[in-house]
């Protein structure tokens, strides 16, 4: 009996031994594993903030200066993260100290955010150091839009998308914007309908024909075509053409006094460049004028397309080089303050393209039916002004399977990349 007494006295004391040796070891990973756990609630408060933050200031419309984005940042971030989080408490032994106000800066409308805290380390005199800092970021961005086909360009126009009447307007695959800063930069009157699959506006808008209703402040888009070089037109090789009552072919060529294609004639142009120099492309009621892969310009007084009533259009834009998916454009600021690129009454026009008036309103009205069709933009213009029951359909497709870049998005709303 003596000899089993022995023993146990002996295994309690090597247990107590070993229990002695192995409690640093426990308090260290019972320590390490609770401020991991008090780190990770701490860092995802912090990101949540951040990321709050970052959305919040990048989601201001595209008016907003920059110092409005960084108030609207911080404002967030406070009301999600203190300075001292959830976790804080003066009679707690794990707490949490900003290391200073969160630090929100703004780069092309994206909002960056970063936040630096310390956590105290209770266990300190066991293991690691007695503040453990944490640090988050966070990247804001404007969410991008399906492809624009319709694009009102001006951002000084009281409206650069105008509607008034009963149009019917119809952007299948794609997105109208309207870049006008005004309350109306995207106006209804009478009862037009719109349906696109966004429709947006820099300013605000009037009326509720929409479908969806439009997004207010996105940021404008800038001309896609400003670097693309009108054709050169120095030297006439044609002047005052007009063309009455017959069918007649054209060639390709500067127009000098522009072509006047009066009632009944038709007339097809061949493959090439035409521009329209210092005259208009005049269309008299129940005239016709086609072609395939023709490009059109105008520049000059009084270079523009007239279009007037029952007459109609069906032209496909060239498939390579230099106006490659052109169909129509006008040199900027040539043509006079008060010319309409202009199809009134009852017109049939159809094109395959782009039609690109930087600086000049386009006008549809009178019960125009409009098909159009591109794999980039369909319409850019100064104003685009839609009036009385005309019918206009843009599709985004590339029915040629043109080498063609995408067109260009309008930015919204806010997402995060980072």
């Amino acid at each position: 009996m003596s000899a089993f007494k022995e023993f146990l006295r002996e295994a309690g004391g090597s247990t107590v031994t070993i229990f002695a040796m192995s409690l640093p070891v426990l308090l260290a990973g019972a320590g390490a594993a609770t401020m991991y756990s008090f780190e990770l609630m701490t860092r995802t408060q912090m990101q949540a903030a951040v990321d709050s933050g970052a959305l919040a200031g990048t989601a201001l419309g595209a008016d907003a200066t920059d110092d409005a984005r960084i108030k609207a940042a911080k404002v967030a971030y406070a009301g999600n993260f203190g300075g001292g989080g959830l976790a804080k408490s003066d009679n707690s032994d794990y707490w949490v100290k900003s290391g200073g106000a969160p630090n929100f800066t703004v780069s092309n409308l994206e909002v960056t955010g970063e936040a630096h805290s310390l956590i105290r380390n209770p266990f300190s005199f066991i293991i690691g150091e007695a503040w453990l800092p944490v640090t988050t970021t966070a990247v804001g961005a404007k969410i991008l839009s399906d492809p624009v086909c319709i694009l009102g360009l001006d951002p000084t126009q009281k409206a650069t998308v105008d509607m008034s009447g009963q149009p019917v307007i119809t952007a299948k695959d794609c997105d109208i914007q309207a870049n006008s800063s005004n309350g109306s930069g995207m106006r209804q009157k009478g009862s037009p309908t719109v349906k696109a699959k966004k429709i947006g506006t820099s300013g605000g808008y009037t009326g509720s024909g929409y479908d969806p209703l439009p997004i207010k402040g996105t940021v404008p888009i800038t001309d896609p075509y400003k670097d693309v070089p009108f054709p050169p037109s120095n030297n006439c090789d044609y002047n005052n053409v007009t063309i009455s009552g017959a069918t007649v072919t054209l060639d390709p060529g500067v127009y000098c006094g522009g072509i006047r294609i009066k009632a009944g004639a038709s007339v097809t142009l061949k493959s090439g460049i035409y521009v329209m120099k210092n005259g208009t492309l005049w269309m008299n009621s129940n005239s016709s004028l086609q072609g395939q892969e023709v490009m059109i310009g105008f520049t000059g007084p009084d270079a523009t397309l007239n279009m007037e009533g029952s007459s109609s259009l069906d032209l496909t834009s060239p498939a390579s080089g230099t106006y490659m998916n052109m169909q129509f454009m006008q040199q900027p600021n040539t043509g006079g303050d008060n010319l309409y690129f202009s199809v009134i009454g009852n017109n049939t026009f159809k094109y395959d393209g782009v039609l690109y008036c930087p600086t000049f309103d386009v006008w549809f009205g009178g019960g125009t039916n409009v098909t159009a069709s591109s794999p980039t933009y369909a319409m850019v213009a100064d104003k685009i002004w839609i009036q009385d029951q005309s019918v206009i359909n843009v599709t985004y497709e590339n029915k040629r399977n043109l080498p063609m870049q995408t067109a260009g998005h309008f930015r919204y709303g806010a997402r995060l990349i980072k």
